[in-house]
């Protein structure tokens, strides 16, 4: 079979860029780890594939232009649906006239990530590695289920490397208890040799806050300023007292905060009026302490 990629296809232009396949059974926690890879900086140039845009959930403002199925990421990325097969979402990239430096491709987590990292090779990319993300909570009743049990199984088929995700959510050493039966089920699968444990990047935590009662501005302020590194994102609107006309947005990025001076908006209903905030961490913090509504002065 010839290579789709041979001088005169519409995919010459990819031929040799590398590429990086994210898998996962459903709701593993994938669109949780390129969340996180989305914060960093180091990642200009990349493209990003999907099964859908939605599952994302890329914030507003760090869409820069849509064109067709095509969305340009503040960062300098590109975010493309693979909604109609990766030859079409390729395709897209294609035409861009400067080629990606990466291409991210996140498959559905009902796919078999070696079958798409195959049909990556045959559109030419330089296939980096293949990731499966795994969730440590579910996957021995998944191993075991009569019905994806052999699907889950096969996700392990040619992958470089395995990031865990949801430890946080098991007891005191049982996420290395998992990790070791996972190891022996996959060596009596003779699966040799079996990857390797991925350590490079943690999956980020998001924890969502819904604010029932007024602020006063330095209190929010301060509480922001109290914020470790281990926070990597906050974000979200706040019901200020000193501005009881509509939401005031708020952003931390890194330990740069900003609040605004006024609502961007009326509220849709006064009756309602409350704040909402999004914090993002590193897997490894603990819960965030959300501002003290209390002691509001007259």
């Amino acid at each position: 079979m010839s290579n789709v990629t041979e001088i005169g296809s519409p995919l010459a232009s990819l031929r040799g860029v590398p590429a990086t396949v994210v898998g996962g059974y459903l709701g593993s926690g994938k669109t949780t780890l390129i969340n996180g890879w989305l914060q960093e900086c180091d990642h200009q140039g990349w493209a990003l594939l999907v099964n859908d845009l939605g599952s994302i959930n890329i914030d507003a403002e760090r869409l820069r232009q849509a064109d067709g199925r095509l969305l340009e990421l503040g960062g300098g990325c590109v975010c493309c649906t693979l909604r109609d097969g990766l030859g079409a979402a390729l395709l897209e990239l294609a035409r861009r006239e400067q080629p990606p430096a990466h291409v991210l491709i996140e498959t559905s987590g009902m796919a078999i990530p070696q079958r798409v990292a195959s049909q990556v090779r045959l559109h030419g990319l330089a296939l980096a590695r293949v990731l499966l993300v795994v969730d440590l909570e579910r996957i021995e009743a998944l191993w075991h289920d009569p019905w994806v049990g052999e699907l889950v199984q096969q996700q392990f088929d040619g992958i470089d490397v395995l990031q865990f995700s949801k430890g946080d959510l098991l007891a005191a050493g049982e996420a290395e208890q998992r990790q070791h039966w996972l190891q022996e089920q996959l060596q009596a699968r003779q699966q040799q040799p079996a990857p390797p444990f991925h350590s490079e990047r943690q999956l980020v935590r998001s924890d969502p806050w819904l604010q029932l009662e007024p602020l006063e501005r330095n209190r929010v302020l301060a509480w922001a300023a109290q914020l470790g590194p281990e926070v990597l994102r906050a974000k979200g609107e706040f019901w200020l007292a000193d501005s009881p006309d509509g939401p005031v947005p708020f952003d931390r990025v890194s330990d740069r905060v900003s609040l605004a001076a006024a609502p961007n908006h009326p509220w849709r209903n006064p009756l309602q009026r409350r704040g909402q905030l999004v914090v993002i961490s590193r897997a490894t913090a603990s819960a965030p302490h959300w501002p003290s509504t209390h002691l509001i002065s007259a």
